[in-house]
């Protein structure tokens, strides 16, 4: 388990990145609910989706540790 994890929330650009995958397969996997590393979810009134990636998750599914600091 990640000791230190210092963000929160991993970008689509760069999970996809990590995941040799574009950017688009992303966020198709979070929106039809294909990962247990993030969400998508549309706000009231909005067309559009947002994306969560928990950085916890996420390491512990691939062992890539997010910092804001530095990008892959």
């Amino acid at each position: 388990m990640a000791k230190n994890v210092d963000c929160g929330n991993i970008p689509v650009a760069v999970a996809a990145k990590v995941l040799k995958m574009d950017n688009q397969t992303v966020r198709l996997l979070l929106q039809n609910g294909l990962v247990n590393w993030g969400i998508a979810y549309k706000r009231p009134g909005s067309r559009q989706f947002s994306y969560n990636i928990y950085a916890k998750q996420f390491y512990e599914a691939t062992g890539f540790q997010y910092s804001e600091k530095v990008e892959v």
